[in-house]
């Protein structure tokens, strides 16, 4: 018989935490489906209309465990924008970093950006969207939207400035107010995108951008 203090069949050293490491990692998938579960149900509804039961009901998870999870219904909201953010922005990045020519990452961080704000895309643009209009309340969402606005600009000036050290892009302008101007110029595009304005298309939306840069960024000027 084997007892409480008496280690049972796969039960020695090491397999008490094996157990808990699996465990783990499962919870911590399971948090991350409900998560990704929240930002459908954002770009669906809106932050504001999100509730835990409509959370529960996309993800399968009861009411309580998400309380567990997050605590307050806010405090849900910036963990599932915090997460859209830090997957796409990760994702972004790699692909870019992929890529060798200067002008082909840019076009793919400008292509990338406004598709998102499509009216039947997976809900990228609307969360960005959504974000910045709980952000305006909420201080801790406000600053996540600040430091995901800089991660993009940084990533757009890193290539700007990559492009000038290679010679395929011009020196005149400062690479950092380059990004400023093109994630402001993409942003602006991307709100009648959303809307689903007649006139802006996402291939029209991408060729001007890159029109504009293309003068901004020009070697020879």
């Amino acid at each position: 018989m084997v007892t409480l203090s008496e280690p049972g069949p796969g039960d020695g050293p090491g397999d008490g935490q094996s157990r808990g490491r699996r465990a783990g990692r499962r919870a911590g998938r399971r948090k991350t489906a409900v998560l990704e579960a929240a930002c459908r149900v954002i770009a669906e509804r809106g932050a504001d209309a999100t509730r835990f039961a409509d959370v529960a009901a996309e993800s399968g998870v009861p009411v309580s465990t998400l309380q567990y999870y997050f605590g307050s219904r806010e405090d849900m909201l910036v963990a599932a924008f915090r997460h859209a953010s830090d997957v796409e922005i990760a994702a972004l990045e790699a692909e870019v970093t992929a890529i060798d020519d200067p002008w082909d990452q840019l076009e793919r961080i400008i292509t990338r950006s406004l598709t998102g704000y499509e009216p039947d895309a997976p809900g990228a643009g609307r969360l960005w969207i959504e974000s910045w209009h709980f952000g305006i309340r909420d201080p801790e969402m406000r600053a996540d939207a600040l430091r995901d606005n800089a991660a993009w600009r940084r990533l757009v000036a890193n290539v700007v400035r990559r492009g000038i050290e290679l010679g395929t892009f011009g020196g005149r302008h400062d690479p950092d107010t380059v990004a400023v101007l093109t994630i402001a110029v993409v942003d602006g595009m991307g709100i009648p995108l959303s809307l689903g304005d007649p006139e802006i298309t996402v291939p029209s939306a991408v060729r001007d951008v890159l029109a504009a840069l293309r003068d901004v960024l020009r070697p020879h000027g």
